[in-house]
């Protein structure tokens, strides 16, 4: 198995989080955390993609799936080789234009979502001969996409995000402080941009914040999960919920692919700060 990530051009980051390409030479079943939304560029083999709403899809194309709302899992054929996207909130509104709870845990075929203009693309990427060449690739699809597009989008909940992203956990009270519109609008942004209500989404953030200090080595339970959890129970079961195994099981080798995906997401933003200065 193997896995490496690639920075989007800068002008994109604040909409596309990382490239990256996934290839396994033998059959397996990768357990997959709760994520935002991807599209998958299918090079090779194929397999199925089982979501956390109960849904089995064949997956052999290109296609765009919805943020994840809970844990889900990908059986991989030998052999198979992905070129992956993740897409930020803000990019949901401004690359793709759909709402994202009416993608959440979807598996949405690419060409016939995007149509004719995105098969070219899709192409160069398929016959790129290697991951760089994929990335600019990518960078050109979605710089068309932003040419093309003409509706004037509604400015994005920076407070919102900055609330789901706090690791101090601070209530709903706090969120509707910060934000400059009615609790209704508040619900309906965090629908749009990030796939559910803004308190599902704080359990989201909540345990993956918590499999990010798993995976560093914190020991005890009551360190790795944070201040907000019941009991130890509740941290067992929301942390499977959202990231697909217990935390025992996150640091041994059935997690490996989701370890692994932590250690280069860390690595990315590393290097996104270090690009900036």
């Amino acid at each position: 198995m193997d896995l490496q990530y690639f920075l989007p051009r800068p002008d994109l980051r604040p909409l596309v989080r990382a490239y990256y390409y996934f290839s396994t030479d033998s059959a397996s079943v990768q357990p997959l955390c709760a994520e935002l939304g991807n599209i998958r560029v299918m090079l090779k083999g194929g397999g199925v993609l089982n979501t956390p709403n109960g849904g089995r899809h064949v997956i052999d194309k290109a296609f765009l799936i919805g943020p994840t709302m809970g844990a889900y899992s990908m059986e991989a054929k030998a052999e198979t080789r992905v070129f992956g996207i993740g897409i930020r909130p803000l990019g949901w509104g401004v690359l793709i234009g759909m709402d994202a709870d009416e993608a959440a845990d979807q598996v949405i075929d690419l060409s016939a979502f995007a149509g004719g203009r995105a098969s070219p693309h899709i192409e160069a990427i398929r016959t790129a001969p290697d991951f760089q060449i994929m990335a600019n690739a990518a960078d050109h699809f979605f710089s068309n996409m932003l040419s093309m597009r003409q509706k004037q989008q509604n400015a994005y909940p920076e407070a919102l995000e900055k609330w789901l992203m706090d690791p101090s956990d601070p209530d709903m009270d706090a969120l509707l402080a910060s934000m400059d519109v009615s609790r209704r609008q508040t619900e309906r942004l965090a629908k749009r941009y990030f796939g559910a209500s803004p308190k599902y989404l704080q359990r989201k953030y909540r345990a993956l914040r918590a499999a990010d200090r798993v995976r560093a080595g914190v020991s005890g339970w009551m360190d790795a999960a944070g201040p907000n959890f019941y009991d130890q129970s509740h941290f067992i079961k929301e942390f499977k919920t959202f990231i697909g195994v217990t935390p025992k099981q996150f640091i041994s080798n059935q997690a490996e692919l989701i370890s692994e995906i932590q250690s280069q997401r860390q690595a990315q933003a590393r290097n996104i700060l270090l690009s900036s200065i």
